[in-house]
């Protein structure tokens, strides 16, 4: 089809859609299956289902960040997609089923651009007024590194928009939630989701019909960094991230949270003010690195957090369980094998890994299983065949939460293991004591800028 032939796309007015609803419980089980959750922070205090809402989110794995969105939180979201997956009247259905709007952009090679997008963020506050929810991601694309970068003005337009198109949606509720991945890339690694206070805007409605975009973004900008873990300058981000690691923020509930904000908003002050601090830092830190690197790089900074006390307590009774979690494991084994084997062979980019293994995963698992009943039941004696189905899908399901469980706890008895050798084997006094250098440099400006 010729770029003058796309049609001009106008979504129906919907606030949900029951493909949305049918589905988000494979996507809190895919998503649960694939990180350890460590909490789902602020979930009462969201506004009431039916409320005109616009969830703002960091954006660093790629596909994977609407997932604990839609999985998560009551209310269904609506998301804005690239046009050209709805140009096929089949996917179109299907994506308007999952609360999808296309947004045209330049690449889309369409000349009225500007005419086809101000259908579509009215079709966006039409649904709001409507009482639907919409989620965005501020800074416009992702970046893999635990950071905030400049908010884009689609968030200022969108308000100005609504409170323009209906007076009534100057009481949108602007919700920022941060997204916390311990490793965004590995299986069963740590997760945690919070939610931040509303933000407000009506006072930044300028007489025009606009919005005070630079005082918006400000305050959204702020909002974000008391949810999120923003580690900055980009430059400095290299430098800091290790020691940032063995704060392990995602285990961090809300009052032990608190100070991480403050924390590396210390960081980011003293580095952009003093030079020479910033200078011993990569000193620090660099020392710290060849000395570590001599040992092959043995462990990780989350097993050893900040001091001797921060070592996990060991668990060594969890190793009694690995036969059991094996066997439970078995039944799923051969369709995660194969659906890790294809994201190793076809994705490069390490924030889309993720991602791809969760997707196939919550296609093809729930599709292995039903075909392990059937063959199951078709191998049954006379009379037992929906017994031993059942019995097959109890296995899958609850064997590879099982499994999962295992995986998590045998990651955490080896940062045990690992952090009890890092401070006290003598083989790593000399990065035990770097560390601690580098450590206590990083301290000097928590005390001088807190």
């Amino acid at each position: 089809m010729s770029t003058r032939q796309r049609p001009i796309l106008t979504p129906p007015i919907q606030v949900g859609h029951i493909y949305y609803r049918l589905t988000r419980i494979l996507v809190w089980a895919g998503f649960s299956r694939y990180f350890r959750i460590h909490g789902l922070e602020g979930l009462e205090d969201l506004p009431p289902k039916g409320t005109p809402t616009i969830f703002l989110g960091n954006h660093q794995n790629g596909m994977m960040d609407p997932m604990p969105f839609s999985g998560f939180v009551p209310q269904q979201i609506h998301w804005l997609t690239r046009a050209d997956v709805f140009w096929n009247k089949v996917s179109r259905h299907i994506l308007y089923g999952y609360n999808q709007l296309p947004i045209y952009r330049q690449r889309d090679r369409v000349e009225d651009i500007r005419m086809r997008n101000d259908v579509i963020f009215d079709v966006c506050v039409d649904r709001m007024h409507a009482g639907a929810a919409m989620g965005i991601f501020p800074e416009g694309n992702h970046n893999p590194f635990p950071s905030l970068r400049p908010l884009k003005g689609g968030l200022a337009e969108m308000l100005a928009r609504s409170a323009k198109r209906h007076p009534a949606l100057r009481d949108i509720q602007v919700v920022p939630i941060g997204l916390d991945y311990e490793d965004y890339v590995e299986w069963r690694r740590g997760f945690r989701m919070r939610i931040g206070q509303p933000v407000p805007f009506t006072d930044l409605l300028l007489e025009d019909g606009t919005i005070d975009k630079p005082v918006l973004n400000e305050r959204v900008s702020k909002a974000m960094r008391e949810v999120m873990v923003d580690l900055q300058p980009a430059e400095a981000q290299p430098f800091l991230h290790h020691a940032l690691r063995a704060l392990r923020t995602t285990e961090r509930s809300t009052s032990s949270w608190a100070e991480v904000p403050t924390l590396l908003q210390a960081w980011a002050h003293q580095w952009a003010t003093e030079p020479q601090w910033a200078e011993g830092i990569k000193k620090a830190h660099g020392d710290w690195m060849d000395a570590w690197a001599s040992m092959g790089s043995p462990s990780r900074p989350e097993a050893w957090g900040w001091k001797k006390e921060d070592v996990r307590s060991s668990r060594t009774w969890l190793a009694l369980f690995t036969p059991l979690a094996i066997l439970a494991h078995a039944s799923t084994w051969p369709a995660m094998a194969l659906v890790k084997w294809w994201v190793q062979r076809s994705v490069r980019k390490p924030e889309f890994v993720s991602t791809m293994r969760l997707g196939y995963g919550i296609v093809l698992l729930p599709v292995w299983w039903l075909f392990m009943c059937a063959a199951a039941a078709a191998m049954a004696p006379e009379g037992l065949g929906w017994l031993v189905a059942g019995a097959t899908w109890v296995w899958g399901q609850a064997g590879s939460r099982f499994y999962g469980w295992h995986v998590s706890a045998m990651f955490h008895e080896k940062d045990a293991a690992e952090g009890q050798t890092f401070w006290n084997d003598d083989a790593f006094a000399e990065v035990r004591s770097k560390w601690e250098v580098y450590l206590k440099t990083l301290q000097k400006a928590n005390q001088s800028s807190l």
